[in-house]
This record gives structure tokens, C-alpha cells and sequence, in this order.
């Protein structure tokens, strides 16, 4: 990993080429992972991952990728154990589909049956390309002091992503951590469209609005919140 950026590097930065950014929490890079078994979750978010990440890399830049140094870290504590659930469901979709080809076989002995060529490709390997892609297109940076000091207010007031009985302190500095960056470019009149992504409702609230102290937290800072990549990118273009 790079060395982050301060808050204060990356706001300049971000002022000096505008254009809109989408803050990554660390549940929206590894939706991307959990896409082809979970049913929940639409395909678009891959499609999106790949769309964000060349929009990140074009010249001039036409968005900003942007996440915490503690996203980074989180992520790369649970790659390989959602790799791993991915590779799984991959192995078990294939055996459930080798079976019913062959009973299908017995049952219809005069029709010929196959598993196309989508059983031969590693779809885990293309996806964590995908998923390296989007972290490496992410610029990195790490919130001051008073992120941390912030955070610990949010859990011992239970302030969402925090409440009773759930003390979220990581998830309370990461947010803390990207209402510092959206402040930090927003003093610098900077006004293209910033969105918080993360899929975590459980602490974060339901869409369309999250729980509505994260709402707030956002809409003092003209910055909006969206549960996946393809929502975040909708929004972004609205």
C-alpha cells in the first residue's frame, strides 16, 4: 500500500483536478466478491466496479476514488475469506449443475445436454482482478488525531454506526474519517457530488437514507450516502 495522504493532501488534490468521489467503505469493495452468491445483490455493482474504476484512471480524471488507510487494512483482513466463499460457491454451482446434466442425460437419453464453456473459467480470478483494480484506483488517506477522538464520542453515545450494545469504534473512525475529507474540500468551495458508499445497514441505516444521524452527518456536508457501486455512480450522474 502507499503511503496515505493526509486529509488535508487529498482535499487539495481533489480541488486542484474537481470532480465528484465516491468514499469506499469496506463492505462496498467486497460486495464485489459476493456478488455471484448472493441474490441480493445485482449484477450492475461488478459492471459499476469496472465502469468506476476506468473513470478513475481517465485524463482528465472524471471521479475519485477515494477511501481510508483503515478501509485498506480491513480489506485485506478479509480478501482471501471471501475469495474463498466465492471459490466455494463456484465449485458447489458447478457440481449441482454436473449433476442435473447427468440425470438429465438418463431422463432424455435422446437429447444431448452440456455445461458450457462459463464451467471452464475462473470467474473468482477475473472478479479478484476486479477487485484489485478497484482498490489500486482508490486514492488512499488517513484522517487526523481528532477522527479517532470523534469516534470514540460516536460510540460512547451510541451514534450511529455505534449503538447500544454494538460499540463499532473502527467504523465510527473510518466515518469520522471521510467527514473529515468531505469538510476539508468542501471549505475550499468545492462542489461536485460526494457519496458515501457502504451496503452495512445494520449500522448504518436502511436506504434510501441510512439511519437518519448518518443522513444529517452527510447533508450538513452537501455529500449523500448509496448502498452499492451502482448507486453510487446513479446518484453521481443524477
Amino acid at each position: 500500500m502507499p503511503e496515505p495522504l493526509t486529509c488535508a493532501g487529498l482535499a487539495a488534490a481533489v480541488v486542484a483536478q474537481p470532480g465528484p468521489g465516491m468514499l469506499l467503505d469496506t463492505a462496498a469493495v467486497l460486495d464485489v466478491f459476493r456478488v455471484p452468491f448472493r441474490h441480493e445483490l445485482h449484477p450492475d455493482i461488478i459492471e459499476s466496479a469496472v465502469a468506476a474504476v476506468n473513470e478513475a484512471a481517465s485524463e482528465p480524471r472524471s471521479l475519485w476514488l477515494l477511501t481510508t488507510a483503515n478501509v485498506v487494512q480491513e480489506i485485506g483482513g478479509h480478501r482471501e475469506r471471501v475469495r474463498q466463499e466465492l471459490v466455494a460457491h463456484v465449485e458447489s454451482l458447478n457440481s449441482s449443475v454436473h449433476r442435473f446434466l447427468s440425470v438429465a442425460k438418463r431422463v432424455f437419453p435422446e437429447r444431448r445436454f452440456s455445461w458450457p464453456e462459463l464451467a471452464e473459467i475462473r470467474l473468482d480470478q477475473r472478479i479478484l482482478q476486479i477487485v484489485d483494480r478497484l482498490i489500486d484506483s482508490a486514492v488512499i488517506f488517513r484522517g487526523t488525531a481528532e477522527c479517532a477522538s470523534r469516534a470514540r464520542t460516536r460510540v460512547w453515545e451510541a451514534t450511529p454506526p455505534a449503538s447500544r450494545g454494538n460499540q463499532q469504534f473502527k467504523d465510527c473512525e473510518i466515518f469520522e474519517e471521510f467527514l473529515e475529507l468531505i469538510s476539508a474540500i468542501r471549505r475550499e468551495g468545492f462542489e461536485p457530488p460526494a457519496v458515501f458508499v457502504t451496503p452495512n445497514r445494520r449500522d448504518y441505516g436502511r436506504p434510501p437514507d441510512g439511519h437518519p444521524a448518518i443522513a444529517s452527518d452527510l447533508a450538513v456536508r452537501g455529500a449523500r450516502y448509496a448502498a452499492n457501486l451502482s448507486w453510487a455512480r446513479a446518484l453521481i450522474r443524477s
